[in-house]
C-alpha cells in the first residue's frame, strides 16, 4: 500500500509539473488555450445573516450546495449533489456523520405539529443517496437509507435505521435500535449488536473516503475560489 501510495503521488507531482511548464510554454507564446473553465455554483452559501459553519476538516464535494444556518461538525461529508438548505431555520449535522450523493436536508419556519422546525443530525450518522429529510431529528449512530424520506417533525432514535425507500410520516418515531421500512415506516425487526456495532467504522471509513476526494479536487480545481475572491 505504501509503495502505491508513493507511486501515485510522484505520478501527481509529475503531472502537474508537466502543466505547469506547459501553461508557462503558452503564456510566453501569449496564448492563453490552458485558461481553467469553471462553474459559478457555489458550495457553501450564506442567506443574509444565516451563514454556514464549518469545520476545516469537513467535506463539502464541489456539487454540493449546503445554503444558509448549516453548521458541519468535526469530519463530517457533503456528497456529490446533495444539498443542505438551511435558509428559514437552522441544520445540524454532527461529528463523523455523512450526507451522501443527491441527498436533500431542509427546515421549515414553523411547525404547526409543535416539533422543532430545524433539522438535527447527530454524530455518525449516515444518510444514503437520494435520501430527504426535512425538519426532523435523527439521534447518533442512526442510519437513513438509499431514498428514505423522514418528514417534519420526525424521530428516529440513537442507532435506529430507516431502511431504504421507507418513509417516516410527520411527527413519527423510528425507536432506537430498531429498523422500520414500508410506506409509511413500520416496526421490521431489532438490529442486532453487529450491525450497530460496524457503524462507527462505516462512518470513519467514508470519512477517510472524503480526505480522497478533497485531496483530489483542491490542488486543480481552484479558479472557482480565485474568481469569488474578486
Amino acid at each position: 500500500m505504501a509503495m502505491r501510495r508513493l507511486a501515485f503521488e510522484t505520478g501527481r507531482a509529475l503531472r502537474e509539473t508537466g502543466q505547469a511548464l506547459e501553461h508557462l510554454g503558452l503564456r510566453v507564446q501569449k496564448n492563453d488555450v490552458f485558461k481553467q473553465n469553471f462553474s459559478r455554483h457555489r458550495t457553501v452559501m450564506g442567506v443574509y445573516d444565516k451563514q454556514p459553519s464549518i469545520s476545516t476538516d469537513s467535506y463539502v464535494a464541489p456539487s454540493a450546495s449546503v445554503v444558509g444556518e448549516v453548521s458541519l461538525a468535526a469530519s463530517s461529508s457533503v456528497w456529490y449533489g446533495a444539498v443542505l438548505r438551511g435558509d428559514v431555520n437552522e441544520i445540524s449535522v454532527g461529528g463523523m456523520s455523512n450526507i451522501q450523493d443527491g441527498a436533500v436536508v431542509t427546515v421549515s419556519k414553523h411547525n404547526d405539529l409543535g416539533f422543532p422546525a430545524s433539522t438535527y443530525i447527530g454524530h455518525y450518522v449516515s444518510v444514503g443517496p437520494g435520501a430527504s429529510l426535512h425538519s426532523c431529528t435523527v439521534e447518533d449512530g442512526a442510519v437513513i437509507g438509499s431514498g428514505a424520506v423522514v418528514s417534519e417533525g420526525a424521530l428516529v432514535e440513537k442507532n435506529a435505521q430507516v431502511a431504504d425507500g421507507a418513509v417516516v410520516p410527520a411527527g413519527g418515531r423510528v425507536p432506537a435500535g430498531q429498523l422500520f421500512a414500508g410506506n409509511p415506516a413500520t416496526y421490521v425487526r431489532d438490529l442486532t449488536e453487529d450491525e450497530i456495532g460496524g457503524r462507527r467504522q462505516a462512518c470513519e471509513d467514508i470519512h477517510g473516503l472524503a480526505a480522497e476526494h478533497a485531496h483530489e479536487f483542491l490542488p486543480h480545481g481552484t479558479a472557482f475560489r480565485q474568481a469569488e475572491e474578486l
